[in-house]
């Protein structure tokens, strides 16, 4: 311990007498792993840590799927009746549904997101009241009282943290709720949840039994300890085909298990993780250049290390010496890196806002200080041990010798050229792959998605269940809506609609009458639409009319290939949602639905006066900026429903933006990495190639001195470089061949090994070489043969 602590002291001691050296040491590990905590923190709180309930890793999401339904989500309250009958595999079962509703009677009208559940919800995930109770089986009685239990967060806001809270009343949808209890502060689920309430009350009435039996529930189960998701499978599977006969609506519809944790984290997974790979890369590559600066730094100091063994040092000795340097450079630069995490992880959990989990608890704790202090110790060997070893394989005597003779010469040393080497190697992979996804989002950006976004301006809201329970008082809404909004000033067009490309809406049963096939059809996407929609959109009609009428419905291209392939559907009848049946009176072109990067789906659109919406979307098309018509165009829908508030208003563009948000964070991150991972390769090659020109002044003045012209030295010292880079570009190419592929997932009309792409990084890591060998180079053509001859 007393001489690691000598040789610590000796290192800082002579870390400090070289300013430059030390400083681009520490940044170069810094930069790398302070990138790599950042991505970790992420990486931990998103995939790695427990979700926040007792025996997490035993809970399981439960969807319900049918075939040609494009997969499923919700189930019917009757389907999670029939699943809590497999007491064998569950220690318990509970569903609960969202819905956003308006609350009034405190302050103006605002819209909060409530969960009805059923009394097993909270005892299976473990929690206990802050304050009053939560649920019990009484209030899963259809028909009870309606009660509330209120998040801590939305208590300390609304109440200002009143235990006499419990006991008052809470009007939303101008139904009245009795608070009940209070959930503890660390319980957030849903993460959009603020008030609880009993399904009870949530399924009474007309509207109750509407939405029994509609697919609106999720559930969650606890599997029990003996019990595999295999075998809770099949059980689910047996009781669910049993029921078939009892509840014909069920006929069909089958259970699909999945753990909790991973459903809520699987769409970010496969990003994260290749995020997780490109930084481990970017700190390689940091490894690799301060590996090159130490064995530089220590081929000058050979003569230094010569004197050492002479004088008895073993080589262990030597080499701890040189991986103590190595290790206080390491130190600091973790340390650097750590403090850089704390600021830059909140940077990035900004940036990624609703693409990561809202269960997720991101930060620096204390499994990524561990991750991040391994990290550390892992650079400094990685760093450190290929110039310790280089520092105690060469004989003293030759040492000195060379030293005397100034013949040393690093470029020549395989040492740091393999360093060189695999630096551009790791920086190509990473290029490309940041290459690939940039040409992928800007393939995206450039694509016609269907609708023209420019100038339209999209407010959504939600109208209150209870006053506008029948189609006649949404009808006249809609009709008051839309005659405020066309008054505005700068309106072009308007239209009321209840879905929207990009922004969800209903999807539907397909079958045409008369046509035995018909079960095998693909759902469509629908929307009740005003006439004036396609226009306001932009979205080209191509043939028919789209006046619309009583029974009447427009299809899209998709829809009119889907389902009546070969033939013109213009008159045609088709059947959705089970028991609507409607004449085709027009064909419009195609939209992009749940993203740009999927294929425009089928669609239909009815009229408006046949299926007012509850959810509706008033969209403008303006004359001037757009931005200037959000605030008018929420003033005009709030003048004729005070109680009814704005959801959402802003450009339809800002949709586009938030459908391109996920490719735009990682083509941002990797982008980010692999800029990096080019800085460094530069800064390594041009460190090892100034380091080689004053090592070999005396050769280079010999050769001036015997007639080289400065091309012939250029040629030198800029060939050697290049030659390093072509043998780290046929390296990187076989890693990118391998590491792309894992990308494919992410690509939109891009091909893993674009010729393009790899074309253009391998031209720009080239033209960088070149650029960093020229410098060292151009310096060592201004040598004077006779100053250099007599320096020796």
């Amino acid at each position: 311990m007393h001489t690691l602590l000598h040789d610590l002291r000796y290192a800082v001691r002579s870390l400090l007498k070289a300013p430059g050296f030390t400083v681009t040491a520490v940044l170069t590990l810094a930069l790398g792993i302070g990138a790599t905590t950042t991505v970790f923190s992420v990486v931990e709180g998103v995939l790695l840590a427990s979700l926040p309930f007792p025996h997490a890793d035993r809970l399981v999401d439960i969807k319900q799927v049918r075939a040609n339904s494009g997969g499923g989500g919700t189930a019917p309250f009757g389907s999670y009746q029939v699943w809590q009958t497999a007491t064998r595999s569950f220690d318990g079962i509970a569903a609960y549904s969202g819905n956003s509703a308006v609350l009034t009677g405190r302050g103006p009208a605002e819209r909060v997101m409530t969960w009805s559940a059923t009394s097993s919800f909270f005892k299976l995930l473990g929690t206990r009241p802050y304050f009053g109770r939560l649920l019990t089986a009484d209030d899963d009685r259809t028909g009870s009282e309606p009660v509330a239990v209120l998040s801590h967060t939305f208590w300390m806001s609304h109440f200002g943290g009143d235990p006499h809270a419990i006991g008052r009343s809470l009007t939303l949808d101008t139904v009245s709720y009795t608070i009940v209890g209070i959930a503890p502060p660390d319980f957030q689920y849903p993460a959009t949840a603020v008030i609880w309430s009993n399904v009870g009350a949530y399924l009474a009435g007309p509207e109750g039994a509407r939405r029994a039996h509609q697919w609106a529930f999720w559930v969650v189960a606890r599997l029990r300890p003996s019990i595999s998701l295999a075998q809770a499978q099949t059980d689910l599977d047996l009781v669910s085909r049993q029921a078939w006969d009892q509840a014909p609506d069920l006929n069909g519809a089958l259970p699909a298990l999945s753990p909790l944790k991973g459903y809520l984290v699987g769409q970010v997974r496969s990003g994260l993780l290749i995020l997780l790979g490109a930084v481990a890369l970017l700190l390689l590559i940091a490894c690799a250049n301060v590996a090159s600066l130490l064995l530089s730094r220590g081929i000058a100091r050979q003569h230094e290390m010569a004197i050492r063994v002479a004088l008895g040092a073993g080589r262990a000795r030597v080499a701890l010496l040189v991986l103590a340097e190595s290790a206080v450079v390491a130190l600091t630069g973790g340390a650097l890196g750590v403090l850089g995490a704390l600021w830059s992880v909140p940077a990035l959990v900004a940036l990624a806002g609703s693409q990561l989990p809202d269960i997720a608890h991101i930060g620096v704790n204390l499994p990524v200080l561990a991750m991040a202090c391994g990290a550390t110790l892992a650079a400094g060997i990685l760093a450190g041990v290929v110039p310790a070893i280089r520092a105690t394989h060469r004989p003293p005597g030759a040492a000195l010798k060379a030293q005397g003779a100034g013949t040393t010469a690093t470029m020549r040393n395989r040492s740091a050229s393999a360093l060189i080497v695999a630096q551009v190697a790791l920086a190509l992979v990473l290029l490309v792959g940041a290459g690939l996804l940039t040409r992928s989002f800007l393939r995206l950006v450039d694509l016609d998605p269907g609708f023209a976004a420019s100038h339209v301006v999209v407010a959504t809201l939600d109208l209150p269940t209870t006053r506008y329970a029948n189609a006649d008082r949404r009808r006249v809404y809609a009709a008051e809506a839309l005659t405020s909004i066309e008054a505005l000033p700068g309106v072009l067009d308007a239209a009321i609609a209840s879905g929207i490309p990009l922004d969800g809406g209903a999807i539907s049963g397909v079958s045409i009458p008369g046509r035995s096939e018909s079960q095998d059809l693909p759902w469509a996407w629908s929307a009740a639409v005003s006439p004036n929609y396609f226009h306001t959109l932009g979205i080209p009609v191509l043939r028919g009319n789209t006046a619309g009428g009583p029974h009447t419905v427009v299809i899209d291209e998709a829809a009119a290939r889907a389902y009546f392939p070969g033939d013109d559907p213009i008159g045609k009848e088709i059947s959705f949602y089970g028991t609507r049946s409607a004449i085709i009176t027009g064909v419009v072109g195609d939209t992009r639905q749940e993203s740009l990067a999927e294929a425009p789906p089928p669609h239909i659109y009815e009229s408006l006066d046949n299926d007012p919406p509850e959810y509706v979307k008033a969209l403008v098309r303006t004359s001037g900026d757009p931005a200037a018509l959000v605030r008018p165009l929420h003033d005009a829908l709030q003048a004729i429903d005070h109680d009814a508030p704005i959801d959402r208003a802003g450009p339809l563009s800002d949709r586009i933006g938030a459908a391109l948000a996920t490719e735009r964070l990682y083509t941002l991150m990797l982008g980010l990495f692999a800029a990096a991972a080019l800085a460094l390769a530069a800064t390594g090659l041009y460190g090892i190639a100034a380091h080689s020109v004053a090592q070999r002044t005396r050769e280079i003045g010999i050769r001036r001195a015997l007639g080289a012209e400065r091309r012939n030295v250029l040629a030198l010292i800029i060939g050697r470089g290049l030659s390093l880079v072509m043998v780290g570009l046929t390296l990187g190419l076989a890693g990118a061949v391998v590491g792309t592929r894992v990308l494919k997932s992410f690509l939109f009309q891009v091909q893993p090994l674009d010729p393009m792409v790899i074309g253009l990084v391998g031209v720009a890591l080239a033209a960088t070489a070149l650029l960093a060998s020229y410098l060292p180079a151009r310096r060592a053509t201004k040598v004077d043969p006779m100053v250099a001859l007599r320096a020796e």
